[in-house]
């Protein structure tokens, strides 16, 4: 009986966001933004705004998540320094992609723009706009 109640208890808590508060996910003004972070967004992408901040809790640390008014979606690492950039079907500023895999694209993959990219532990992982995904181990070598 007690452990139904138990149980019970730990529900209601999960629901109420009791529980979910432990994961320390949170919402944050843009004006609490590392400067690296508001500095990337006017660089890279000048004709947009932030429009929603928060930070998570992950295995690596704490990132921020930016999302832009027009859905693009940035993540930044505690020090705010980028980590992925996800453009959803528009490209990805050629300023953030490296010259050797936009050598590489533009020959095995014309026309095809690149709409998301993510720093990885060993290199860089893109993905296409036809949904293709794309490793690159330290910029040498194809993964």
């Amino acid at each position: 009986m007690k452990k139904s109640i138990s149980t019970v208890y730990s529900f209601i808590q999960m629901k109420t966001g009791t529980m979910a508060e432990n994961k320390r996910d949170k919402m944050i003004l843009v004006r609490n933004l590392p400067i690296a972070v508001k500095i990337f967004v006017q660089h890279h992408f000048p004709n947009r705004r932030i429009t929603f901040a928060e930070t998570k809790n992950t295995s690596k640390g704490m990132i921020y998540v930016v999302t832009l008014n027009d859905g693009i979606k940035a993540e930044f690492n505690e020090n705010g320094g980028w980590e992925k950039v996800d453009c959803k079907m528009g490209a990805v500023p050629a300023s953030l992609i490296p010259a050797k895999i936009e050598a590489f694209m533009h020959e095995f993959h014309p026309c095809t723009p690149i709409v998301k990219i993510e720093k990885a532990e060993k290199g860089y992982e893109v993905t296409l706009s036809n949904y293709f995904t794309q490793k690159f181990d330290n910029l040498e070598h194809v993964a």
